[in-house]
C-alpha cells in the first residue's frame, strides 16, 4: 500500500502500523530505530517463496513473505524448535538461526548480534524457533 496519505510518525512515536508485509517490517523497524538497508533477492531450498534481504544494523536478515497468514504458519510449523531442520531437509548454519513469524512474514536471522535480535523482538515478539 502507499504511504503517501499517512502523517509522519511523531518523534517518540514508534508506531507504524502493524507487521503484516516486507514493506511495513520495514517501516516498524526503523520507527523502533534501527537503520535498514534493503538488499537482494534470496533463495532459501527449505522456504516456497523466494525471501528479500534486509540489513539490519549491518546484519544480513532475510525475509520470507507468504500470500496469506495461513501459508506462512504452515511454513512455520514445519521449522523444528532449534532451527537445525525445516521439514525433512537439515541445515548447517554458520551461527545461531532465529526465526521469527508475524502475519504473512517469516523472518529468519543467523547471528548473534543483542543489537539486532532486540530489534527484531521489539517489531516481531519472540522467535518461535532457533538457538
Amino acid at each position: 500500500g502507499k504511504l503517501s496519505g499517512l502523517d509522519q510518525p511523531r518523534q517518540g512515536e514508534s508506531r507504524a502500523g502493524p507487521v503484516t508485509d516486507y514493506a511495513s517490517l520495514v517501516a516498524n523497524l526503523r520507527a523502533a530505530g534501527a537503520s535498514v538497508k534493503p538488499g537482494e533477492e534470496v533463495d532459501q531450498p527449505f522456504f516456497s517463496v523466494t525471501g528479500k534481504m534486509i540489513e539490519v544494523h549491518g546484519e544480513d536478515v532475510q525475509v520470507f513473505q507468504y500470500a496469506d497468514a495461513a501459508a506462512a504458519a504452515a511454513q512455520a510449523a514445519l521449522v523444528s524448535p532449534s532451527g537445525s531442520a525445516v521439514g525433512t531437509t537439515r541445515i548447517l548454519w554458520v551461527g545461531p538461526p532465529h526465526f521469527f513469524k508475524k502475519g504473512r512474514l517469516i523472518v529468519l536471522y543467523v547471528g548473534d548480534n543483542d543489537i539486532v535480535l532486540s530489534a527484531l523482538e521489539a517489531v516481531l515478539g519472540r522467535q518461535f524457533a532457533g538457538r
